[in-house]
């Protein structure tokens, strides 16, 4: 045979038996992971970011769920109130509108005389009345939560509102 150049001139046989003597075979025995440094390196540290992440995540989640039943609770709180609010200012503005119907015209007084004007005492030339606070200073009612929830309805037979107990 002539050498031609750039082929090999070996047989595949040759080549074949060339193949396995170069590469080593290892033995794998039970519990035995053959894996290169860099490999296990990388695959821990893709594993430990994940799980990072995944436990952000949960964390992100649960805050949120929280954050939302908190809002809920605050709505629903802020909804009872202001409806509340609602009501007494309503029953308020008509009780007021009830007392100005049945009592319009009777609460102004008029001065019998214009001339004398008011009796106040500067115009009697008298001595201005001093009112003074007590020494001892009244003791101040605590606040009763049970009144601010007392809820309140017209008693036809007294025709007063009147207060449930």
């Amino acid at each position: 045979m002539i050498p031609r150049a750039g082929i090999d001139t070996r047989s595949s046989a040759e080549t074949a038996t060339s193949a396995t003597i170069s590469t080593t075979c290892v033995e794998l025995h039970d519990g035995e992971i053959v894996i290169s440094r860099t490999t296990l390196i990388t695959a821990i540290t893709i594993c430990i970011f994940i799980t990072c992440l995944s436990i952000l995540l949960i964390c992100a989640l649960l805050y949120r769920a929280c954050a939302r039943r908190r809002q809920a609770k605050a709505a629903k709180a802020w909804g009872r109130k202001s409806t509340y609010n609602h009501r007494i200012s309503h029953m308020q503005k008509q009780l007021d509108q009830e007392y100005s119907r049945q009592y319009s015209g009777c609460l102004h007084n008029d001065t019998e005389n214009p001339f004398l004007g008011s009796d106040s005492p500067v115009e009697l030339m008298l001595p201005e009345r001093i009112w003074e606070a007590p020494a001892v200073p009244a003791k101040v009612a605590g606040k009763d939560r049970r009144k601010s929830k007392i809820s309140l309805f017209f008693d036809d037979a007294v025709g007063l509102w009147v207060s449930r107990k």
